[in-house]
Parts: structure tokens; C-alpha cells; sequence
């Protein structure tokens, strides 16, 4: 049986596996993602850093902080936050985007961070949006992004795979985010309930970027750790 586009990415970014080795749905495998995002909540991951032990980043690189949930907060106890997180990442050496450069996830992608093929975590429930560029992005407790700061690893269990097939066109005034609303309401017995879903079908490539990561993000909403 071949292997779906998640097994291969999962497969690509597996620490550790034997040459020729492949990986399937339900498989637990240490990964080394390309990036790990973390946000406002920066703030919270840095004493779990701590208290493992850790003192130095495995990989600068790797990391990426983006300031954007809690931006209109400007009260002194927040705006010590951003500033304990921007003095982290210059110590460290880690990419930061502070407070109004954009919302994190597309930060992300339009930086560059993001790119087919990849897989790319997040601290973050919407990480599925880097599945509009045929990456796999899926989410990671603080814990684990804690894990992956001080090692480059962590854990994760490939999830099962949903195949949605899209055909045709959107009709005018149709958006990516109609059809990813409509699919939540058609299929609403958590058919993909901690699944990846892979969308394929002609009307992929009539489906401009803007709709294709709002349809990967929002399968969070549908109920899934990842749609690409």
C-alpha cells in the first residue's frame, strides 16, 4: 500500500529511523521539525525550558517567536512579558517578531518559515494553516515545544488520514472559508476527530493561497491536527 503525503512529510522529519524505513498512521516516531512557533505564550514556555534543566537552544534556528495575541494589552505586567521574551530570543539567537508585525501563523508563512514538504509545529491550536502550502503543521503543548528548544526532538504519534476530495470551482462570492464551514456541518460526527485530512481533487489548484490556509486552518474547528 503507498503512503499518504503526512506519512512521507512524517517520515522526512523522523529523528532517528533506519534507512529505507517508512512510517504509517498510528506510529509513535521522534520528530525533528523544521520550525517551532511559539507566540504570547513564549512567556509561559521559557520557565518550562527551566525547570528541565535546559540552559542553551539545540538549534537557534529552529525556534521562532511572534508576538500577536495579546497585543492590545498595555499594561506593565504584559509589556514586561514581551520584553522578558525578546531578551530570551537575543540571548539566544532565535528569529523574533514582535507586537504588530502580524498575526503569527502567517508571519510563518510569508516569512519563509513555512514551505511544501516541511513539517512544522506550533504551540498553538491553528499550526494546521501551514498546511495551505503543502507543509504539515500540527500542535504541540509547551512541554513539548520546551523539549524540542532544548533537544530538537519530540514526540508524535502520526494520526490517522481523512481524504477529502474537492472538484470544480468556487462560485462567485464563494470563499475557502464556506467550504470549510460546509464541511464542518456535513460531516459533524467527529468523522475527523484527531486526524490529518488531506484535501486533493482538481479544485486545489483553482483555489488561490488565501482560501487554501483557511481551509487548513480551520479544520482545527472540524476537529483535526492537521489538514493539508
Amino acid at each position: 500500500m503507498g503512503l499518504t503525503l503526512v506519512e512521507k512529510i512524517a517520515a522526512r522529519h523522523a529523528d532517528g529511523l533506519a534507512p529505507g524505513a517508512v512510517v504509517r498512521s498510528g506510529d509513535f516516531i521522534s520528530i525533528r521539525p523544521r520550525h517551532v512557533m511559539t507566540h504570547d505564550n513564549t512567556g509561559a514556555v521559557i520557565p518550562k525550558f527551566k525547570q528541565i534543566g535546559a540552559t542553551s537552544i539545540a538549534d537557534p534556528a529552529q525556534p521562532v517567536f511572534a508576538i500577536d495575541h495579546d497585543i492590545q494589552n498595555t499594561s506593565p505586567e504584559n509589556l514586561a512579558k514581551y520584553a522578558k521574551i525578546e531578551a530570551f530570543a537575543r540571548e539566544h539567537g532565535i528569529d523574533f517578531y514582535p507586537a504588530g508585525t502580524g498575526i503569527s501563523h502567517q508571519v510563518m508563512v510569508e516569512q519563509g518559515y513555512v514551505v511544501p514538504g516541511a513539517m512544522v509545529v506550533a504551540s498553538d491550536s491553528h499550526s494546521n494553516l501551514y498546511g495551505g502550502a503543502a507543509a504539515l503543521g500540527t500542535p504541540v503543548v509547551r512541554t513539548d515545544a520546551a523539549s524540542i528548544w532544548a533537544t530538537g526532538v519530540t514526540w508524535w504519534q502520526v494520526p490517522p488520514i481523512a481524504k477529502v476530495v474537492l472538484k470544480g470551482k468556487l462560485s462567485p462570492g464563494v470563499v475557502g472559508k464556506d467550504v470549510i464551514i460546509a464541511l464542518c456541518g456535513l460531516f459533524n460526527k467527529d468523522e475527523v476527530l484527531n486526524h490529518a485530512v488531506e484535501f486533493v481533487g482538481d479544485a486545489i489548484a483553482n483555489l488561490p493561497m488565501s482560501a487554501r490556509m483557511t481551509i487548513a486552518n480551520m479544520t482545527t474547528e472540524w476537529g483535526a491536527l492537521a489538514g493539508v
